[in-house]
């Protein structure tokens, strides 16, 4: 027997930015994350970012999609959080950051969160600072590198088109889809043609 195929979970059940930063968050120091995790929204409040040397780890509140079509005609949607990875120190190399950067992304892939998408990276503060739509004298810190990438999170939610039989009515007739919209079938049964039966 062939066991059903269940729907891609990418992380846990969360999609949301903000559950999605403080499991991150919490499971950090049992994972031996390294860095300081931040919620955009709050971060933007605070005179600088980069305050201290190290690791940062900023989940953005934006939401994006992945749209998969299905055979069936539904599209699965999963949500796209993103976030970026930034590691500030005024003697380290970009390539020795960016080394950096990656064991902190294999610690997020331990967390769950398979499916990763590096967008961008960022060599220097003012790059950071325009991709996070703050001034550039706001980076309190030397960049070293940095990324943004985006996680599928949660479980998916299905959209129907307009071709797929999941908004046929059910009200216990039988419906046909004729240009494009679904009319009742009027196909009349004839009850004995050579001893069977048969549509016309």
């Amino acid at each position: 027997m062939v066991a059903p195929m269940a729907d891609p979970i990418y992380g846990i059940h969360q999609s949301q930015p903000f559950d999605i930063y403080g499991y991150m968050k919490a499971n950090a120091r049992r994972l031996n994350l390294v860095g300081r995790f931040s919620y955009l929204p709050n971060l933007l409040t605070k005179p600088e970012v980069g305050i201290q040397n190290g690791m940062d780890f900023i989940i953005s509140d934006a939401v994006e999609y992945y749209d998969e079509p299905l055979m069936n005609g539904q599209v699965r949607r999963y949500a796209k959080i993103r976030g970026y990875l930034a590691d500030y120190s005024p003697v380290k190399s970009f390539s020795a950051a960016t080394e950096s950067i990656k064991l902190v992304e294999e610690e997020i892939v331990r967390l769950g969160y398979t499916d990763m998408t590096i967008v961008e990276k960022f060599s220097d503060g003012s790059e950071l600072a325009t991709s996070l739509g703050i001034p550039s004298s706001r980076i309190g810190l030397i960049l070293a590198a940095a990324e943004l990438l985006e996680i599928k999170a949660g479980v998916p939610t299905y959209i129907n088109d307009n071709m797929s039989i999941e908004d046929c009515p059910s009200d216990g007739n039988i419906y046909l889809r004729r240009n494009g919209e679904w009319t009742l079938d009027t196909h009349v049964l004839h009850p004995d043609i050579d001893g069977g039966t048969a549509y016309v």
